[in-house]
């Protein structure tokens, strides 16, 4: 689905943080995706020539440069966020039965990947985290 639009993998995770981020710097970009930022430009050059993206010179400090979609970047994206929607939809209607278990797990991963995340914030022991993320009091 990519390739149809002309557009590689990185450069799609590219596209997507310029998306989610308010028109970020190259070293914004390149820490979300813990990116190097020489990668992050390579991707971001390819964006521009394809006109996906836009770079702003930000005002008086011209040495900063703020990323953006361009409206043709943002219906592209679009595009393939509903394509892939309408990918998982046909994967899941093909699960049948296993759809439930399957989701379910889904749901455990995702809540673990949350509990991880909120351990790693917090640095705390994981004996000290709930299965919900929630810190628990530490009895002496």
């Amino acid at each position: 689905m990519l390739d149809a639009r002309g557009v590689s993998y990185p450069e799609f995770l590219v596209a997507m943080a310029v998306r989610e981020l308010p028109e970020p710097t190259h070293g914004e970009v390149g820490e979300l995706l813990d990116m190097s930022k020489s990668l992050v430009s390579q991707r971001v050059s390819a964006l521009l020539a394809k006109g996906i993206a836009e770079q702003r010179r930000e005002q008086p400090d011209r040495r900063h440069v703020r990323l953006a979609l361009t409206a043709s970047g943002r219906e592209t994206l679009e595009a393939i966020y509903r394509e892939m929607a309408g990918n998982a939809s046909t994967l899941f209607d093909r699960l049948g039965r296993s759809r439930e278990p399957f989701c379910r797990t889904l749901a455990q991963l995702r809540d673990a990947l949350v509990d991880e995340e909120a351990r790693e914030a917090d640095n705390l022991p994981s004996s000290l985290i709930s299965a919900n993320g929630e810190k628990r009091a530490s009895g002496g």
